[in-house]
């Protein structure tokens, strides 16, 4: 049996609130590292059509970024 070319797992991706709540902070704050951009905060992707955004940023750079603000 012949295998074609291996493809990469789907991109999973988060929404602005998933992310909060993974994080534990609000809304606002999270809108408050959005707009300063801190070292190694994940990039955000924009997923909407025309003019409605529609933020969303990769899990796995999520729960990288989460990993490394861990306290222990």
């Amino acid at each position: 049996m012949r295998k074609g070319p291996s493809t990469p797992p789907p991109t999973h991706f988060v929404t602005v609130e998933e992310f909060a709540s993974m994080a534990r902070i609000s809304r606002r704050t999270l809108d408050r590292y959005r707009q300063s951009r801190p070292a190694g905060f994940p990039t955000e992707y924009d997923v909407g059509y025309g003019q409605i955004r529609r933020p969303r940023f990769k899990l796995s750079d999520v729960e990288q970024w989460l990993d490394s603000r861990a306290l222990w």
